[in-house]
């Protein structure tokens, strides 16, 4: 949207502040929960060490504001805060930050504020907004008195805080091992690299240049025009980057990193999954289970964190062990609470799903197919 060029420098402002403009347009449940993940995840990027010179400041006066809550002194730890919640039947798995409810409020309300002073830059003539009080604005809202009300149903207010926490959690322990494997050099970019999105540096103006030529005359010209793409490409995987382009070359890196090894992940949850429907006889939650190429989106997601963790088990970890931590993710990506894996019915097929990831894993080891 137009309206996120109103903000000052910086990413992760306009990330929570896209992240609010979300929660405050829309009266859907699975929407918020979706941006209130993202926003929890933005908030633990304030702690990143490796942050943009634009994003310092931001970062600082989030911790600041987060320090009550959240202890960076044991990080990832769990600040004063936590001291009083009641213990998680999967206690071994919350070893990371889980950010109280108070700490959520806090969060929306900063991303409310910084949307509102966004949408006052966008729309500079309209009085309303400029005289009108942004506390008072925010309490009159939706999605805020949804939040605060005695008449909210409890279940909704415990999924909003688990996605909070989940987004939390993922933006302290960065992204997982199967999206960030070395890759080969990568000459031709994926499909949603665009036109180098507006990035700054000689290389992505060529690269938009080189895009936004009419086509080709001639396959003579259409061959010229293609090696100096791979050229051009091929310059973004040097070490001796000029620092004008440093931003594109990570931009374009990272894409296609991203791209190729979210193939990887996906094939590696539809194994798990099919792995699921043999063992138990083509059956998932005691009912008949569809193909995975029928799955939404949101019914697959949960198979990719299972196959993350499988990936990221600690060396010498038994597969019991492994399994009920990856099952613990699986329903953690739902915002639900796992049952309990010592009475869990599904223990045996949930096992064949690991197992059959593994192979899975251990036959694609070799280096990523390239798309040139």
């Amino acid at each position: 949207m137009r309206w996120l060029a109103k903000f000052p420098p910086g990413i992760l402002m306009a990330r929570e502040g896209a992240h609010g403009y979300g929660l405050f347009t829309t009266k859907d449940p699975g929407s918020w929960n979706w941006d209130l993940e993202n926003l929890g995840q933005v908030c633990a990027e304030a702690w990143d060490d490796g942050l943009l010179e634009e994003d310092r400041a931001w970062a600082e006066r989030r911790r600041e504001k987060f320090a009550r809550w959240i202890d960076d002194s044991r990080p990832p730890g769990v600040g004063q805060g936590n001291a009083g919640a009641p213990p998680s039947p999967h206690g071994r798995f919350d070893r990371q930050s889980a950010p109280p409810w108070p700490m959520l409020l806090e969060a929306v309300q900063s991303a409310f504020f910084v949307m509102f002073e966004a949408l006052k830059k966008e729309r500079p003539g309209t009085g309303e907004l400029a005289e009108a009080d942004p506390t008072s604005r925010l309490h009159r809202t939706y999605f805020w008195r949804m939040l605060t009300s005695d008449d909210t149903a409890e279940e909704l207010r415990a999924q909003a805080l688990r996605a909070f926490r989940r987004g939390f959690r993922i933006g302290r322990r960065g992204k997982p091992k199967t999206l960030t494997r070395p890759i080969p050099p990568m000459l031709k970019p994926p499909v949603g690299w665009g036109a180098a999105h507006e990035l700054p540096g000689p290389s992505a103006a060529r690269d938009r240049a080189i895009r936004a030529l009419p086509p080709p005359a001639s396959r003579e010209e259409l061959a010229s025009r293609e090696e100096e793409l791979r050229a051009l490409y091929a310059s973004a995987w040097r070490e001796d980057v000029p620092e004008e382009d440093r931003i594109w070359a990570a931009m374009y890196r990272d894409t296609c990193t991203m791209s190729v090894n979210y193939r990887w992940q996906r094939a590696l949850a539809q194994s798990a999954y099919e792995g699921f429907l043999q063992s138990s006889d083509g059956r998932f939650g005691g009912e008949p289970a569809r193909p995975w190429m029928s799955l939404s989106h949101r019914t697959s997601e949960p198979w990719c964190s299972f196959v993350d963790r499988v990936v990221e088990a600690p060396e010498g970890e038994s597969d019991p062990a492994t399994t009920e931590a990856a099952v613990w993710e699986y329903w953690d990506t739902l915002y639900r609470e796992a049952p309990p894996w010592d009475s869990d019915p599904d223990q045996a097929h949930w096992l064949a799903a690991l197992r059959a990831a593994r192979r899975k894993a251990q036959a694609d080891d070799g280096p990523p197919e390239m798309a040139r």
